[in-house]
């Protein structure tokens, strides 16, 4: 790559991490202003991704299926300067319904030369529980308000009718209001942005030089393919099995060819009547992680690589769902997705790669009245523990591969919600044993402070973990319990939902890391 390529490639992410920074600041909620459950892009005038922020991998790869559906149903030429589109349907390129998608053409002398785009993890856009995750759904009707894409605003502002609607539709209106006007000022920054970059390169300049950059993307990635020990290579995971469903498994092929990587899902478990399905973002999510992790450092970060990716998904499965599945747990089926195509690469790839991270979050909504009478409703994220490597530990309570997001801060916590947290620890003895142990994973104790504190919770791994590598040992299980203040304890599953009150303690335990090597 020219050293003015390299300049560019710095300028574009440097302004998508702008975008990110401003979400970050101006952000309303504790799970997008504090726990990071957010993600900004820029693509490019054809829809191609052309820079993305340093943030959560899960979301980063659904939003070149947001902005392709974008441009399927609304062409360039009809798009005007000032338009403000959104969309949340999973089935049209999204993830889950409170997973929101903010997209602002950028023009420059008159001209369409990019698209400035970001996804932030929603508080409430309704559904039959707060926080628009019900652990019980069995159709995504029950999940919420579903915006295909469509034009919401124009002059750079959300119209009335939209912001109408959205308030309708969610328990906490004004907090998803002014998450969406966060998102609409982070893609502010970046139409300043690219036009600036415009103003040195001219309009053709720009285009072309964008162009050779997802040509150098694109490779980096076939060189970064052919320098793997094995061309194919299979794994299998999963999720917890379930008395209901049965065992909702993945399962994949990943083959090297001329033009670049198949990744063959065929043999997954077909979907399932609950909401830890996942669509095609998630499958391409977690691709486009393991991608980036075969880069070299300094090699471009954009859509060049997703031109070097061919996905092969079982039409109405746990990994490519289809209506009216639902969908609003799909998190943990990501992650599984995820460290399957890790284990394959491993197979691959076997002198630099870790052994398996937790595989897990834990997801956890809060909502109820206060005294006052009015409605709080909050998110939290609990992350586990990292895989021991061929040379080093894994990392303790921290969010990995396709997560990325930050731990809340119990202050945040306390000052949000009637909970007074009791502790937040490393889980010791957690992560699997090794030469290079796993990380642990995380134990939090929440006490409730008043009585009606409804809580959903989404987890992961309480029964099927993942393997050590070379010789090392499996982490510990996740797990889940209540006790109520007067002794009882109620022990819960991966999906629960359940109400607190005054004095009731929820208790949550994240899965460790698995270990590398013999002990």
């Amino acid at each position: 790559m020219t050293q003015a390529g390299r300049i560019l490639q710095m300028r574009l992410d440097g302004l998508a991490e702008a975008m990110q920074r401003m979400l970050l600041d101006t952000a309303v909620s504790p799970v997008a202003r504090e726990a990071a459950d957010c993600a900004s892009a820029l693509f490019t005038a054809g829809g191609e991704l052309l820079a993305m922020s340093e943030a959560i991998p899960l979301l980063l790869g659904a939003l070149p299926g947001q902005v392709q559906t974008l441009f399927a149903r609304y062409p360039a030429e009809g798009m005007r300067e000032g338009d403000i589109f959104l969309a949340n349907d999973p089935y049209s390129g999204g993830t889950h319904l409170p997973d929101i998608a903010v997209m602002l053409p950028v023009f420059a002398q008159g001209r369409l030369i990019g698209v400035a785009a970001s996804l932030l993890h929603h508080q409430d856009i309704g559904g039959t529980r707060p926080g628009s995750v019900p652990p019980d759904a069995t159709e995504i009707a029950q999940e919420g308000l579903r915006l295909p894409v469509m034009r919401a605003g124009a002059d750079h502002r959300l119209s009335g009718e939209m912001r109408g609607l959205i308030a309708a539709n969610s328990r906490v209106p004004q907090t998803v209001l002014a998450d969406l006007d966060a998102q609409i000022a982070a893609s502010l920054t970046a139409v300043t942005g690219l036009r600036r970059i415009v103003g040195d390169l001219g309009v053709d300049g720009f285009l072309r030089a964008a162009g050779e950059l997802l040509d150098r993307g694109e490779a980096e990635m076939l060189a970064a393919l052919a320098r793997l020990a094995r061309a194919e290579a299979r794994a299998t995971d999963g999720l917890d099995p379930d008395a209901a469903l049965g065992t909702s498994s993945v399962s994949v092929r990943l083959t090297v060819a001329p033009d670049g990587l198949i990744a063959d899902f065929t043999g997954s478990s077909p979907q399932v009547p609950a909401p830890i399905n996942c669509v095609a973002s998630g499958p391409l999510s977690a691709l486009l992680y393991a991608m980036l992790t075969l880069l070299p450092e300094g090699a471009p970060r954009n859509g060049g690589l997703l031109r070097c990716l061919r996905l092969i998904l079982p039409e109405a499965s746990v990994v490519n769902a289809a209506p009216p599945a639902p969908v609003n747990a799909r998190t943990n089926m990501v992650r599984a997705i995820t460290s399957t195509v890790l284990a394959a690469l491993a197979g691959m790839d076997p002198k630099r790669r870790p052994a398996a991270n937790c595989g897990m979050a834990y997801v956890i909504a809060f909502s109820g009245q206060g005294p006052d009478g009015a409605r709080f409703l909050a998110t939290e994220i609990v992350a586990g523990g990292a895989g021991g490597g061929p040379d080093a530990p894994g990392a303790h309570g921290t969010s990995t591969d396709v997560g990325n997001a930050r731990n809340t801060p119990v202050e945040i916590i306390e000052a949000e919600l009637p909970i007074r947290m009791i502790s937040a620890e490393r889980r010791r003895g957690s992560g699997g044993a090794g030469r290079f142990p796993g990380g642990d994973g995380v134990r939090r104790v929440y006490e409730a402070l008043s009585d009606g504190i409804a809580i959903s919770i989404r987890g992961e791994r309480f029964q099927r973990v993942p393997e050590g590598s070379a010789g090392g040992g499996a982490p510990k299980p996740a797990a889940a319990q209540i006790r109520r203040a007067g002794g009882a304890v109620e022990i819960l599953g991966p999906r629960s939902a359940v109400v607190l009150d005054r004095g009731d303690r929820l208790i949550v335990e994240s899965c460790g890391g698995a270990g590398y090597g013999a002990a």
